[in-house]
């Protein structure tokens, strides 16, 4: 056996700590099965499907966002695409 240490969040150990509890197993036991199961699905999925767990926001992407959310424009053609609207809707009658 090798023995691993990692740093994590506070909410990530605490997370882990309610887990293992409410189920009564082993810390050790739960991150290797976890670890496991990342490497086989990392082994299986293409690298573009991979959602990353974290996002990170520069101020210059979180500023745009945060233009975008307050603006009163609709969907782009692309959003409209990705959940399979007609990306480009018949004018209205009003």
């Amino acid at each position: 056996m090798t023995q691993i240490s990692a740093n994590i969040s506070p909410e990530t150990r605490d997370r882990l700590e309610r887990y293992v509890r409410a189920r009564g197993m082993k810390k050790g036991f739960v991150i290797e099965q976890a670890l496991l199961h990342h490497l086989q699905a990392i082994d299986e999925i293409p690298e573009e499907v991979v959602i990353p767990p974290r996002l990170v926001v520069t101020v210059a992407s979180g500023e745009r966002l945060l233009e975008r959310l307050a603006s009163q424009d609709g969907p782009n053609r692309a959003m409209r695409e990705l959940f399979g609207e007609d990306p480009e809707p018949a004018p209205s009658n009003s």
